[in-house]
């Protein structure tokens, strides 16, 4: 099997079995050598990919973020959707980066190290929130005063919070309540956000819609 894969198969093929590892056993009860034989390639085949589990680690979440992305960019662009609508839309594509899956979500939430942890926030906030920033400015035809703060804070507590409502006892295994507990992020959020873009929505009140 080995043979036939490319090396961009072969790194997805790894990637994707730490992923599965990571999920059922935690970040933290998985070492390189799991991987491997999880994976079925020889320990240099490892490294040529990755250095180490933690860039390993770093390199499944950046694929999350740029799939997240993926799914924002075009809501963003279309300017037939009331802005309250595609906030609600943006929020909840970064919620599900920590929230969708449970048990991703807390490795992505406390796995890996400094290093991780680094590049995590680089992630969000760097690359995810820089194309948020040019996207919603490019939606508006000007600079938006301090927009890369507001998305910056945003993205910190979307990103905190979700991992909140996947550990917490009173949320963690009640989906209902994991619903609302997002709502009530998004209106906490809208209140932010209307206060600071109002004056460029070219006077359209479409935070209600």
């Amino acid at each position: 099997m080995r043979e036939r894969m490319t090396r961009a198969e072969r790194h997805r093929h790894i990637l994707r079995t730490a992923k599965s590892l990571f999920q059922e056993r935690g970040y933290e009860n998985v070492t390189i050598a799991d991987v491997i034989e999880a994976s079925n390639v020889a320990r240099g085949t490892f490294y040529l990919h990755f250095k180490s589990l933690d860039q390993l680690l770093t390199d499944l979440f950046e694929q999350v973020v740029e799939e997240t992305w993926q799914k924002i960019a075009p809501l963003i662009a279309d300017e037939s959707i009331p802005f309250r609508e595609c906030t609600l839309m943006v929020m909840k594509s970064a919620f599900a980066i920590f929230a969708d899956d449970d048990n991703l979500g807390v490795v992505f939430g406390t796995g890996g190290g400094h290093e991780f942890r680094r590049k995590r926030q680089q992630a969000l906030y760097d690359k995810l929130g820089g194309l948020v920033v040019q996207a919603s400015q490019a939606r508006h035809n000007e600079p938006i005063l301090h927009l890369d703060w507001t998305v910056a804070i945003l993205i910190s507590m979307v990103g905190e919070m979700s991992y909140y409502a996947a550990t917490h006892p009173t949320l963690k295994d009640d989906e209902q309540k994991q619903a609302a507990f997002f709502t009530h992020i998004v209106d906490f959020s809208i209140g932010g956000l209307e206060h600071q873009l109002l004056p460029y929505l070219n006077g359209r009140d479409d935070w209600r819609e």
